[in-house]
């Protein structure tokens, strides 16, 4: 589905521009950078919904940059690189890539690839919805209803900055959500508009969802939140 948005972190103009080109006549919204510095300062302003990635960058190198991007960043990572040692390939796959073609890449494998990645990413995601029912490790949150049950039947005592930021969080799940984009999605409720008054809520949520569907809800340090628990949904 056109429109995604992808990030290029790849250093070499050329390869850059080509890559660029080819994503953008393909309908994917482009965004470039030519190092690590760079990727760390997208990150957390930009929903980015996969990344291509080069493994030699002047800051940085080897697949070992493709941890640093996990801490960072939990969606889809395909490496395009020189590098293209089975050793290397393996050990990028290893280390959570969804994919590794290398240099030189032919156009419409690349972009064959980006397609099929993107599409089982979109399958493994419940839509978002202004309506039902979100379910995840034995609680329920009713959209319509702003209601959050738990795994005893009972509800739980939420605010409504807490359930908003809990909804935000279910709808799209296994993201990182930066602080900027909970507080818009948290509006004004309760005045709570501050990025460190995020941080609470989230300390708040926890305790009050329990030990199991609390611990869902994992800190991207330095960027935000993502909820990491398989959502269902249903009406």
């Amino acid at each position: 589905m056109a429109g995604e948005h992808i990030l290029i972190v790849e250093d070499d103009e050329a390869v850059r521009s080509l890559l660029a080109a080819l994503m953008r006549k393909a309908g994917y919204m482009v965004t470039l950078a030519v190092d690590w510095s760079q990727t760390e300062a997208i990150l957390p302003k930009t929903r980015i919904d996969l990344i291509l990635l080069d493994l030699t960058l002047p800051d940085a190198r080897g697949v070992m940059l493709v941890r640093e991007l996990r801490a960072a960043y939990s969606g889809p990572v395909i490496i395009v690189s020189e590098r293209g040692a089975p050793d290397d390939r393996a050990s990028g796959l290893e280390l959570g890539a969804e994919d590794y073609l290398p240099k030189p890449v032919f156009p419409r494998e690349l972009l064959a690839r980006v397609r099929n990645v993107l599409d089982r990413r979109r399958t493994a995601e419940p839509e978002p919805s202004e309506g039902g029912l979100y379910r995840f490790s034995g609680c329920t949150l009713d959209t319509a209803a702003r209601v959050v049950t738990g795994p005893d039947g009972l509800p739980v005592d939420l605010t409504p900055a807490e359930f908003d930021l809990l909804q935000a969080l279910v709808r799209r799940p296994a993201r990182v959500h930066t602080r900027e984009e909970l507080m818009e999605a948290i509006g004004t409720a309760e005045g709570e508009t501050s990025a460190r008054s995020i941080d609470i809520l989230v300390s708040r949520l926890r305790k009050k969802l329990g030990e199991d569907a609390g611990n869902l809800i994992e800190t991207a340090r330095g960027h935000g939140y993502r909820f990491s628990g398989r959502v269902t949904t249903g009406s």
